[in-house]
């Protein structure tokens, strides 16, 4: 007669265990530390919302700490318009271009940097856009943008000793150095309806919390599956024969 499978038995090997040991934990991890961050994500937007109904105030007035983050306010200042920050790789529908950063010189003596919005680029790297320059002494109307974090580049942000300056990431205490200048440690972006502001849409957040559930719900299916794969390819049948009787 034919071998028939009859039972299962359990054979695991010990590397792929090990493996399964290692990774899961990680995947888990990784999943819950998405949800983590869609939790951050909803507090910034909460705040951003909460901060949204106060009046605008004179940014010389405010002592800086990290609760200013997208507060509104305003500033008389005069624009540096000979030295330009370009913010590159700053893409907008669809197209590429730059964020514009001028330093703003108020009243009080003191200097913060001003984020106009983003402005068109070329396909030739070499050329870059035409800013128009905001003249004389202005009052700009913006919300305090604190970067959450030091931004991931893939290489060194190399500078020329040119302006515009196109930078990939605002470093402000380098910026401080290139200009020979103090500069406030946060920037101001400017509302859509300021005056000098240009294309100025500014999302809450980069990501926002649904994507980061959608990312923890990646990672712990694939835990899961890692685990379902070793436990599967850890059962092996089991033939079992009968002898054929000689008469």
């Amino acid at each position: 007669m034919n071998a028939m499978i009859t039972a299962y038995r359990w054979d695991a090997n010990w590397k792929t265990l090990l493996f399964v040991l290692l990774v899961i934990p990680i995947l888990i991890k990784l999943g819950f530390w998405q949800l983590e961050r869609a939790d951050e994500k909803l507090a910034l937007q909460a705040r951003y919302a909460q901060q949204q109904l106060a009046p605008p105030v004179p940014l010389s007035t405010l002592a800086f700490s990290e609760e200013l983050a997208y507060k509104p306010v305003y500033i008389l200042a005069e624009i540096d318009n000979d030295h330009t920050v370009l913010l590159d790789n700053r893409i907008y529908d669809g197209q590429v271009g730059y964020q514009v950063l001028s330093p703003a010189l108020m009243q009080n003596g003191q200097a913060v940097l001003v984020n106009r919005g983003w402005i068109a680029g070329f396909l030739d790297r070499r050329r870059l856009p035409e800013v128009p320059p905001i003249i004389g002494q202005v009052r700009l109307l913006g919300n305090i943008y604190l970067p959450l974090g030091e931004a991931v580049i893939l290489a060194a942000d190399q500078w020329s000793n040119q302006w515009p300056l196109v930078v990939q990431w605002v470093d402000i205490e380098r910026l401080e150095l290139h200009l020979g200048r103090e500069l406030l440690p946060l920037t101001v972006r400017l509302q859509a309806d300021s005056k000098g502001a240009l294309t100025a849409d500014w999302p809450t957040v980069n990501v926002k919390p649904e994507k980061h559930r959608g990312y923890a719900l990646q990672w712990f299916i694939m835990a899961l599956a890692l685990l379902l794969f070793w436990l599967y390819s850890s059962i092996r049948p089991e033939a079992s024969g009968s002898k054929q009787s000689i008469q």
